[in-house]
């Protein structure tokens, strides 16, 4: 099976995950682990930690968001497991592309791609407008 593990601060991860299924309606396989003003880092690492055991045999991409963080930290002791990929950065874009992907792509695949997503989705919408308007 292929999941998706969202490890963001505050309810961001929440917030992308309902937002995305507003626009492509029920997505599964998706897990949220959101680390929260006076958490404990121990109990979250603790939790993390569990699931990944817990599923072991599946293919398991990693979003978080921010590079450095409390969850991306988290995620990091988990490199080194041939079966997880991870992605810093999470945005809206992402998880449905990922969405999208899962249902047909293998997770090379779904990996080459989901980086690629995440940057191609930032656009400087004045650069784009001026680039529109002298075309």
């Amino acid at each position: 099976m292929i999941l998706a593990l969202v490890m963001t601060h505050g309810d961001l991860g929440r917030s992308l995950l309902s937002t995305a299924e507003m626009i492509m309606g029920e997505m599964d396989g998706f897990h949220l682990f959101a680390f929260h003003s006076g958490d404990s880092i121990d109990l979250y690492r603790e939790k993390v930690r569990h699931f990944i055991e817990d599923h072991d045999q599946d293919d398991i991409f990693i979003f978080t968001d921010i590079y450095g963080g409390s969850c991306a930290n988290t995620a990091m002791r988990y490199m080194d497991r041939p079966r997880i990929r991870a992605y810093a950065g999470v945005n809206l874009p992402m998880i449905i592309a990922f969405h999208t992907a899962k249902l047909t792509l293998q997770p090379e695949a779904i990996r080459d791609m989901i980086g690629k997503e995440g940057v191609r989705s930032i656009v400087d919408m004045k650069k784009e407008w001026q680039g529109r308007r002298e075309g």
